[in-house]
């Protein structure tokens, strides 16, 4: 999936480039589509986001692969919804596919900063870790061995110098542990290992008995100052309005 304005640049650039692979002018597309002239150059500008029927509408006249044709369709249904207030994603379906979009959504950060209360930051997990957060036959084996995968992988964004990670937990996460003692004990190493392999990443521990000033209901993961992403029970919210943003980015910094 694609989010955020990263993903309506992809999106216009797309529809762009394979128009002019058509070697069609704007006016020409305008005329088979049945869209004003406008509409196109606003779409390709990203001014405009198009529907799914105005993607397919597109495909129809640049006649692109089956891959791209249902690619374009992804872009525009995802653009459309992250330009929506509030983004409500329900837990179900295949979790890997959540950890791939999150995957991407911090991709297009420059900053990315959390906060957790109950367990280890996402992007600091080892693979035993994760493993036993999963409740036993809650998936199928292979869609099981897909979530780890497809976690693990979003740590290698770490390794970009030009991105930053502010990660801060509670040390009441370290005192849970879903894993063995002995596992448990290599993701505290691993914690700590973070700090002197990656200059742009810091990490936090708040102490037990330490005085704050606001406390917070729940984490959430901040994605410069455009998107938050708040976990529930059973679904994830993605907050994008600017004055939503702002309350998660002042409470982390309190």
């Amino acid at each position: 999936m694609t989010d955020g304005p990263a993903g309506r640049d992809e999106l216009s650039r797309t529809l762009r480039e394979l128009r002019d692979a058509a070697g069609l002018s704007t006016r020409a597309v305008a005329d088979r589509t049945g869209f004003s002239h406008t509409k196109v150059s606003r779409i390709e500008r990203g001014v405009n986001v198009p529907t799914e029927d105005d993607v397919a509408e597109l495909a129809r006249v640049y006649q692109p692969p089956a891959a791209v044709a249902r690619r374009l369709a992804e872009m525009a249904r995802d653009v459309r919804a992250e330009n929506r207030r509030i983004v409500l994603l329900r837990q179900r379906g295949n979790p890997a596919e959540f950890q791939r979009r999150v995957n991407r959504i911090e991709a297009a950060s420059a900053h990315v900063r959390t906060f957790t209360s109950t367990v280890v930051p996402g992007l600091l997990q080892t693979e035993a870790y994760i493993r036993g957060l999963i409740a036993p036959d809650s998936l199928p084996p292979e869609e099981l061995e897909d979530f780890v995968v497809s976690r693990l992988s979003r740590q290698k964004l770490l390794d970009d110098p030009a991105r930053r990670f502010t990660l801060i937990t509670a040390a009441g996460a370290l005192a849970r542990r879903p894993c063995e003692r002995l596992e448990m004990a290599a993701q505290v190493e691993h914690i700590a290992a973070a700090v002197d392999r990656w200059d742009n990443v810091q990490v936090g521990i708040v102490p037990w008995g330490a005085r704050v000033r606001r406390f917070p209901l729940h984490g959430w993961n901040l994605y410069d100052e455009r998107a938050v992403i708040v976990g529930t029970v059973n679904a994830t919210v993605i907050l994008n309005e600017p004055s939503d943003v702002r309350l998660y980015v002042e409470l982390f910094a309190g």
